[in-house]
Parts: structure tokens; sequence; C-alpha cells
């Protein structure tokens, strides 16, 4: 071997191995963050209101944006079956709710009190949140229903269940009335 040749071996080694020092064999790649949009909440209506036992309620609101609908429900005894609905406004007759052929946008009919329900994209326009009391005593309640963005958490505790067995409310609409 010549001493050229053992020189050009040298310099080729040399040029393959410096890059392999300090680097990675492994690319990297920017994750790009997502940025949600800000929480904006508007509460629709907040108060109090008596439910009558074995009558369905209502509370007629509208909004003029869309966004998710929150209704936080609660009532004075822990023993009373309470159901909390969402529907567009007059479209929900007392024989259709009781033949649950309504178009709810949720419905609630078991769960914990205080009562935290939502649904979602909810188009601007007029709804009603239909309130059931399917016990055998008169029932004091508050509501609060709140349009939120998409930027806001959802509520904390779920109730979009529904209960095995039909229950039925044996008055008709009456308006959701403040004590």
């Amino acid at each position: 071997m010549t001493p050229r040749f053992l020189a050009i071996c040298s310099a080729v080694a040399l040029a393959l191995m410096l890059p392999a020092c300090g680097g990675s064999s492994t690319p990297t790649t920017a994750t790009p963050t997502t940025t949600l949009p800000p929480c904006t909440q508007a509460t629709l209506f907040q108060g109090p209101g008596s439910v009558p036992s074995s009558t369905l309620v209502s509370l007629t609101f509208s909004t003029s944006a869309a966004g998710r609908v929150d209704v936080i429900l609660d009532w004075t005894f822990t023993s009373s079956t309470i159901g909390v609905y969402l529907v567009p406004a007059n479209s929900c007759s007392v024989d259709q709710f009781n033949a649950r052929s309504c178009n709810f946008l949720f419905r609630s009919e078991s769960g914990a009190k205080p009562r935290k329900v939502s649904a979602s994209n909810v188009a601007a326009g007029s709804y009603d949140v239909l309130v059931a009391n399917f016990s055998s005593q008169d029932e004091s309640a508050s509501l609060q229903v709140i349009l939120s963005s998409a930027g806001c958490p959802a509520l904390t505790s779920g109730g979009v269940a529904s209960r095995t067995g039909q229950q039925q409310v044996s008055r008709g609409l009456s308006g959701f009335a403040p004590r």
C-alpha cells in the first residue's frame, strides 16, 4: 500500500465518521400546539321555581349564538325522582313526553343532585328546558341555564342516563314559575 492510498482511505473514513459526532440519528419534528378559543359563558336563566308532584314544567329560553347548553338543576328532597330534558321550543307535548317521542337534545332521569347536564353544538334558536317531578311530593327547585363556548371545560358531573321503566307525569306543562 502506498502512502497516498493510506492518506485517501484515512480521509474517507474521517469524512464518514464526522457527521456522527455529537449528533443524533433520529430526526426531530416540532409538535404544533393547539390553542383553544377562550372560554366565554352567558347565563341565560338563573332562579328558583316550584315543581308540583307528577308535573312537567318548562322554561323557554333563546340564544343568538351557537354553543354548549349547560343546565344545573337542584331540588329539595333527595328522595324525589326528578328528570331534566332539553328540546327545541314548543315541540314537546305532555303526551309526546310520556311516550318519550320528543326530539331530546339531552335527557337525564337519574343521577345525583344537583344534576348537571350539557348539550354540545346547539344552534342559535329557542329551546325548552323541561323539568319532570315523578314523585308524589311537591318540590322547590333552582335552575341555571348557561351558554358555554367550545373553550370552556365540560361540567364535572354527568347524568345523561335514563332510568329503566317508563315514568310518566300526569299533569300538563306549566312554566317554571318563581316561588
